[in-house]
């Protein structure tokens, strides 16, 4: 809104440069350049097309920035009435948020988003602590069902529609009760299978590990994975090969 005019000239580069003329890429320039200058503020060598006052640009609103070179940087605006047209399409937007979330106001929309934030962090971790109660409940039996392999014991155990922390958190309950030499989990949900095992410290010891039970066992749910010697899991597509997997772990620790 300042209006301030703006001035182009062809002048001698050093006579720019004593006018205070910013000047990128010095070496390309010739003797003879274009200075540009916007009421003084602004005093810069170029030969781009430029509004003759900085009033005929209206509204201008930067949409993008971002770097194209070293030490060179590139922003993109809008201006005039594409300006005008995405700030309304951005008001639009903002209501359609505000009513989503159902904020009084525009201006309490942020206070309203942080309120609900809260309450969805509240919620997952309710949801959190009963999926532990419910699987604590799943699982009351689980760890007296140990059977045997060559010189090891261990339990295997198939619980669908399960993720993966739920399974570090069964194998952590296992490992707690130490109940066995090994222990291996399986689940699925849709066309995903999932395994985790886990091995205790006198089985690590004697050379049992994970990672090795994984690689043994996931071709049967066509996947693979890996880990570390005392806990590793395994993700495939064939949620059918879960029974087959688990009938591995007892011939690959008879081998063993």
């Amino acid at each position: 809104w300042a209006a301030l005019d703006v001035v182009t000239i062809e002048t001698t580069l050093e006579e720019a440069k004593k006018l205070g003329a910013m000047a990128l890429f010095g070496e390309k320039y010739g003797n003879k350049v274009r200075m540009v200058n916007i009421a003084n503020w602004s005093i810069e060598l170029c030969g781009g097309v430029h509004v003759s006052n900085t009033q005929e640009i209206g509204l201008f609103k930067i949409i993008s920035e971002s770097g194209i070179g070293a030490g060179v940087r590139r922003i993109e605006a809008v201006t005039s009435q594409e300006a005008f047209e995405l700030l309304a399409k951005h008001e639009l937007l903002l209501k359609q948020i505000a009513s989503d979330v159902k904020a009084v106001q525009l201006d309490s929309t942020p206070e309203r988003v942080s309120h609900l934030q809260q309450e969805l962090k509240e919620a997952q971790h309710e949801i959190a602590a009963l999926k532990a109660k419910l699987m604590k409940s799943e699982v009351a039996d689980l760890f007296e069902s140990v059977s045997t392999a060559g010189n090891y014991s261990f339990i295997t155990v198939h619980l669908p529609n399960k993720d993966m922390n739920e399974l570090r958190q069964l194998a952590d309950t296992w490992r707690q009760k130490a109940a066995s030499d090994v222990f291996v989990v399986a689940t699925n949900e849709g066309e995903k299978a999932n395994l985790l095992a886990a091995v205790s410290k006198d089985a690590n010891e004697k050379g049992i590990k994970a990672g090795d039970i994984i690689k043994a066992i996931a071709s049967h749910i066509q996947g693979g994975g890996g880990g570390r010697p005392d806990m590793a899991q395994a993700g495939g597509k064939n949620p059918a090969g879960i029974p087959a997997a688990l009938k591995a772990v007892e011939e690959f620790l008879a081998q063993a």
